[in-house]
């Protein structure tokens, strides 16, 4: 997520622009007749100083009488005798556009008059900008961006705790989890977003209790006609002859039930919680390439290790589960004969990667996104869709993170990612 995108930044953005924007507008707008007033005043006053002093050097007869010394700037004035009238100055021309008009009368009694021009209006932009950089408008500027860094921090903040216990709830896969008192006893929008959470929670966690509990019963039950089923082909089988086509079909479909009653009671039992202990990665992964080469004897399989023994602090029956699953369906949905292998490698960071590859026909890819829900199978599958639902929770209880992937240059990938050991 780039930094414009984040809800503080927005935040702190629209309250300081609205602030500029809205400060800007209004010193404009309250200001322009005092500065014109002011202005006016102030040329006003410098004007009449300066007619003064030019009309004493004037009647004191100094030469160039309109020339003050000292000044560098001096205001335009036209100047006119009321009495003789004629103006001192003929040269200069009247101002034609507007004007301030003043009387002036001299320390002898003569009454003058004086036209001064009024400077143009200063444009608008020239006004902002100039209250732009002026004290007051750069105070109020601060004072608006810290109130925006605040809000955007009281509003954020808790919104980036409830983010963080949803990754905690996604991660550690336990929908006990509650978010702290300190978010759920807010009398504010966000706690009730956050109560409204743990009640979504909740209800999921019901749920999912009653699917577990109803597969589990659902199972159980089962395995009483089952148990009763096979005997019952046991002793059909003592009359009938031991290679009767219809009696290994028997023996075959017990076999397939009793197969998919242990992928259901595997998928929906609570894994006990047992303490992490420390094995032998890398032993594990020889043990299974031998349990490959035993089964399919002619199947190319390749094992790549690391130079050195890679150890891991986990459950190495949750591993070992996940890794089986992967296998079995290697060795039953490609053929005997395709190249296939098993890689371990450890990252830089400390990180595990277990990546079980075969060159075989891959999986349809409107199945694979669907790959790891519980009963989805290919269609050339002959299995009950539960093997990489059970493996994928194996993985999740041991914190890290399992996928799968049609290899560009063909075949199947199963990938395992573990957390360092820690």
């Amino acid at each position: 997520m780039k930094w414009y995108q984040r809800l503080f930044w927005k935040m702190f953005l629209v309250i300081w622009l609205v602030s500029l924007v809205g400060m800007g507008g209004t010193f404009l707008l309250l200001s322009s007749r005092y500065d014109q007033d002011q202005r006016l005043a102030l040329l006003e006053a410098r004007a009449r100083g300066q007619a003064m002093l030019m009309l004493e050097r004037y009647e004191a007869g100094v030469k160039d009488w309109y020339r003050l010394p000292g000044r560098h700037r001096s205001v335009p004035v036209w100047l006119y005798d009321t009495e003789r009238e004629q103006p001192l100055l003929p040269q200069l021309e009247r101002p034609s556009h507007r004007s301030l008009k003043l009387s002036l009368t001299t320390d002898s009694g003569h009454e003058y008059r004086a036209w001064v021009a009024l400077p143009r209006e200063a444009f608008m932009v020239e006004r902002l900008l100039g209250r732009l950089f002026s004290v007051q408008m750069v105070l109020i500027l601060v004072v608006s961006g810290l109130s925006g860094l605040l809000l955007g921090a009281l509003v954020v903040r808790p919104i980036r705790r409830l983010r963080d216990h949803v990754r905690d709830l996604h991660q550690a896969q336990d929908l006990t989890l509650r978010a702290d008192a300190g978010l759920s006893q807010r009398q504010d929008e966000i706690g009730e977003l956050t109560r409204e959470f743990d009640c979504m929670v909740e209800s999921v966690e019901q749920t999912l209790l009653a699917r577990q509990r109803l597969l589990q019963d659902v199972s159980h039950e089962l395995r009483a006609p089952l148990a009763r089923l096979q005997a019952a082909a046991g002793l059909i089988e003592q009359r009938l002859t031991a290679d009767d086509p219809m009696m290994a079909r028997i023996n075959r479909e017990c076999e397939r039930l009793d197969a998919l009653i242990g992928d259901i009671l595997s998928f929906s039992r609570e894994q006990a919680s047992k303490a992490p202990e420390r094995f032998s990665l890398s032993a594990l992964c020889r043990s299974l390439a031998e349990d490959v080469q035993l089964r399919q004897p002619q199947r190319p399989f390749r094992l790549t290790l690391p130079d050195r023994e890679v150890f891991w602090l986990g459950r190495r029956e949750l591993l070992l589960q996940a890794l089986q699953n992967g296998i079995e369906n290697l060795l039953r949905h490609t053929p005997a004969d395709s190249a296939a292998c098993l890689l371990l490698e450890q990252r830089a960071d400390g990180r595990l990667d277990l990546r079980l590859q075969d060159t075989g026909p891959g999986v349809d890819p409107e199945v694979l996104p669907r790959l790891f829900e519980p009963f989805v199978r290919g269609d050339q599958g002959d299995g009950f869709g539960l093997g990489m639902s059970i493996a994928r929770r194996a993985v999740d209880q041991q914190g890290g993170t399992l996928s799968a992937c049609n290899r560009p240059e063909g075949g199947f990938e199963f990938r395992i990612q573990l957390p360092p050991a820690g």
